[in-house]
């Protein structure tokens, strides 16, 4: 089954016969979090950089509050802080607002800012440009696949981080 994420959304479980996607990602960031030995991950569609107009109902829709959000709700499914390894896709400089800047370029550095202060390490991203991305979360295997147009399918992890056992059922929530 294929679950798309759409834009502030997040989607987050155990291992299970389920692909995560997002579609078209421009400025935006697809993020995941994952623990491979709790087989446990997150994934979220992140729009803007930082809150507007006091809006914490939504806290995947923000760079500066998605990592801490995602990493309450692993932990619910027991997972690890400190196994947290992330795949940061997007940033790419698609839309400019001139009260805003370049939003792709902000949305790279408060993630990666954010996974930093949370002490969560990068194991692969693939940011900046001007191209748009789809991201997939295959996690049955707890693997991250980028795609973009005309170019090949890129797995991103590492055979190391990849889930070891397959057949647990999802247990999390989606939003």
């Amino acid at each position: 089954m294929t679950i798309s994420v759409g834009l502030g959304q997040y989607v987050c479980g155990k291992a299970a016969d389920e692909t995560w996607v997002i579609h078209g990602i421009g400025s935006c960031i697809g993020l995941v979090l994952a623990d491979s030995s709790a087989r446990a991950a997150a994934m979220a569609h992140v729009v803007l950089p930082e809150v507007i107009n006091g809006d914490l109902a939504h806290p995947a829709k923000y760079a500066e509050t998605v990592v801490p959000f995602l990493i309450e709700r692993l932990m619910e499914l027991g997972a690890s802080s400190r196994a947290l390894g992330a795949y940061v896709v997007g940033g790419a400089q698609m839309l400019t607002v001139a009260r805003l800047g370049d939003i792709g370029r902000r949305n790279v550095e408060t993630v990666l800012e954010s996974l930093k202060e949370n002490k969560v390490r990068v194991f692969e991203a693939r940011v900046g440009g001007t191209i748009g991305r789809t991201l997939r979360w295959e996690a049955a295997r707890g693997r991250a696949v980028v795609s973009r147009v005309g170019h090949p399918d890129e797995v991103l992890t590492k055979p190391v981080h990849e889930y070891k056992e397959v057949g647990e059922h999802a247990t999390g929530a989606r939003r």
